[in-house]
């Protein structure tokens, strides 16, 4: 059936018929307000660092005559640096899958590189495709005081994020009159159903900022693993991982957190955001509320 997808999630290995757009969402830090609570509720605020305060998702959109581009310019690197592609994942070859926190940690397989040339390759195949980014940074210790009184309970900071990011890809998919889907790395089961439930009802109902008939051309939502279990792990997912690699910059940019020796990855980002250079509040959005008084 045409709208399967809303049920439970579901893996897409195609490009559905009458979609124009793919938009690839990922993510850094963590979304729940769990640890925030635990600590305010202790009264140790001053425990909170950037590390559990700061959430980031950040969505990539690539329309499909560009998605082939996107392809060729990811696998370029794989294949110059591993051979055919491909290395071995605790005794299973694989399809190498560029995987933001690894690279940063050297973890298998980016521990026996040349860290000079290959940030440098990695950097210009950023640089080189032609996307658009959406991206909603969240203060969590500034959401949860804002919000969490008897009276109010936040909205939990993955929905917020997901809410904006789906907003303006919406308002762009309209504006050319085109159909696109959303595809999430898949977390795990509950996880999966739990972003998916709010994104039907977003889609069905609206938000206090638009209409139902805002999300009218998201033709489906599909959670996709690192690999391809259809192709024995030997492809993976190139919209998700741009999305990985594209987040943690706008992630680092945005946190608390050193950067005395600079952010370069994020200049190269910079340049894509959605409405770019006039991209606050469109490409953009930094939410981090005032605390201030809230009426009963």
């Amino acid at each position: 059936m045409e709208d399967e997808w809303k049920a439970r999630p579901k893996v897409i290995e195609y490009w559905p018929e009458g979609v124009q757009y793919v938009m690839g969402m990922d993510e850094s830090g963590t979304s729940d307000l769990v640890s925030i609570s635990r600590k305010m509720l202790a009264d140790k605020e001053h425990e909170i660092d950037f590390t559990m305060r700061d959430f980031t998702l950040t969505g990539v959109i690539v329309d499909m005559d560009r998605y082939e581009s996107l392809k060729e310019a990811v696998n370029k690197v794989k294949y110059h640096f591993w051979e055919d592609g491909l290395s071995d994942y605790k005794g299973t070859k694989k399809r190498v899958c560029f995987h933001s926190r690894d690279i940063r940690k050297k973890s298998a397989p980016f521990n026996k590189l040349n860290q000079m040339e290959f940030t440098s390759s990695l950097s210009e195949m950023i640089e080189s495709v032609n996307a658009k980014i959406i991206s909603c940074h969240v203060d969590k210790l500034a959401h949860y005081k804002k919000y969490t009184n008897p009276y109010n309970k936040p909205i939990h900071p993955y929905h917020l994020s997901a809410q904006f990011i789906l907003e303006r890809y919406c308002n762009g998919l309209n504006e050319a009159s085109v159909k696109g889907i959303v595809i999430l790395e898949s977390r795990g089961e509950k996880e999966d159903q739990f972003v998916l439930d709010y994104i039907v009802h977003v889609i069905e109902n609206g938000t206090n900022q638009n209409a139902a008939s805002h999300f009218r051309n998201i033709a489906g939502v599909y959670f996709n693993p690192k690999w391809s279990r259809s192709d024995n792990n030997l492809k993976s997912y190139v919209i998700l991982e741009y999305a990985d690699l594209v987040c943690f910059p706008i992630h680092k940019q945005h946190r608390g957190g050193d950067l005395s020796n600079g952010n370069p990855a994020y200049q190269i980002v910079e340049g894509k955001f959605y409405k770019y250079p006039n991209h606050n509040g469109w490409g953009l959005k930094i939410w981090r509320p005032k605390i201030g008084f809230i009426q009963k």
